[in-house]
């Protein structure tokens, strides 16, 4: 009887230890990295197989690129235990102690990652995610209006404003090339794109003082203004969020635009009809240039033990082969993080062999924890230099203040 009684409570034990494991639930949170009603269904659809194989319930919900709720997480220790954050912000989140540090070799090791993405998940030595897609923009050209118009697609900054003239004068004021303004989060990276090429830099060698208070700084500023200023882009241009600025080149309101690649996803949903190509970002002075991003997944450190460890499941589930394949060929097109998964064939066909050469030679920023700070006071200077020009106050010297004083900014941040 006794043991009996031994064996009705183990094999109560193991029915409780399994109805526990089976009661885990997690929340995943991404950014609109593809039209929504794709991404949600690939993402249920993908839980649903992840539940299956593992007990584990992910609730999967998408948020804003304002990083308000991973924000609100990250403050309040509650909210998602898994999320997207942009290689540009790990490092900061790191810095607040609310992300796990991870064994990169639980995940397949450093060398499974592309260097650049991986490089932006250290922190003081760590790793604080774990790579999942790598993005970087070139130019999308409507190859109907450029042939209308009779020019072929610029290979440098100069021959946007000249084949931007042609097609002013085919199409009229505006309709050359759409750019976002004031209202764009991310109005650094095509700042960014223009400063290498023309030579400047964000920060000096050993990240310590910001450099782009230099003439290269204050020439792509101008540049960026002059767009508008010639008509090549629409005024209300200058006021524009990324958004706005990529659904004028979908719409076909604008012939060229720089877009990121998951913007073939969005053609492809909003106006399957427009006639497009892709080439390389424009070189300037000092060559071509380019903007290195992506995105990583990291896991709150305040979740539960039990919580942290589905989290990493989930993680490794969706950097399988042919999940991470799926997710960028068939859903965002971004480019993934993984050294094998790049070198699938798909990357060596046009278009995506166009990214993929791009992002050979692109920069990626500083993973230092400041880099948050840094890109709000890059943005908010920058926007007043948009501000001044749409309100008549705009000169010579515009740019070459407001970037000094903004470079000034970043440089106490720094210290």
């Amino acid at each position: 009887m006794k043991k009996l009684l031994i064996l009705v409570c183990m094999v109560s034990m193991l029915v409780v230890a399994s109805v526990s494991a089976l009661a885990i639930e997690i929340t995943f949170w991404t950014m609109d990295n593809a039209p929504s009603v794709e991404q949600v269904a690939w993402m249920e659809a993908k839980a649903a197989d992840f539940e299956a194989q593992t007990g584990i319930k992910v609730n999967y919900e998408e948020v804003g690129w304002d990083m308000q709720a991973i924000n609100n997480a990250i403050a309040t220790g509650e909210g998602a235990q898994v999320f997207q954050v942009g290689t540009t912000q790990n490092a900061m989140y790191a810095a607040t102690g609310q992300l796990v540090e991870l064994n990169i070799d639980e995940f397949g090791g450093a060398d499974r990652f592309a260097e650049a993405s991986l490089a932006s998940t250290m922190y003081n030595g760590g790793y604080y995610g774990v790579p999942w897609f790598a993005e970087t923009r070139c130019l999308y050209y409507n190859t109907e209006m450029l042939d209308q118009a009779g020019v072929e697609p610029p290979q440098t900054w100069d021959e946007v404003k000249e084949v931007g003239q042609q097609i002013v004068g085919e199409f009229g004021e505006g309709s050359a090339i759409a750019i976002a303004g004031t209202a764009a989060w991310d109005l650094q990276h095509n700042y960014a794109i223009l400063l290498w090429s023309f030579g400047g830099e964000w920060l000096n060698e050993d990240n310590s003082r910001a450099i782009f208070g230099s003439q290269a700084g204050y020439d792509a500023m101008d540049y960026w203004v002059s767009l508008v200023d010639e008509g090549l882009a629409d005024r209300a241009c200058a006021e524009y969020n990324q958004p706005q600025a990529d659904a004028a080149f979908i719409n076909g309101d604008a012939a060229m635009g720089i877009l990121t690649p998951n913007q073939i996803s969005q053609i492809a949903h909003d106006n399957p009809d427009l006639q497009y190509d892709i080439v390389e970002p424009p070189a300037g002075p000092e060559g071509r240039a380019a903007f290195a991003g992506g995105s990583n997944l990291v896991i709150r450190s305040s979740a539960r033990a039990e919580e942290i460890e589905a989290a990493k499941a989930w993680v490794k589930f969706l950097l399988r082969d042919e999940n991470l394949l799926s997710y960028n060929q068939d859903l965002t097109k971004f480019l993934p993080a993984t050294v094998d998964a790049l070198e699938d064939p798909f990357y060596d066909e046009h278009p995506m062999s166009v990214f993929k050469k791009t992002l050979g030679y692109a920069t990626a920023y500083p993973s230092i924890p400041e880099w948050g700070e840094i890109e709000v006071t890059y943005r908010t200077y920058a926007s007043q230099v948009l501000t001044d020009y749409i309100n008549g106050n705009f000169d010579e010297n515009t740019s070459k203040e407001y970037m000094d004083a903004a470079a000034a900014e970043v440089s106490s941040i720094l210290r």
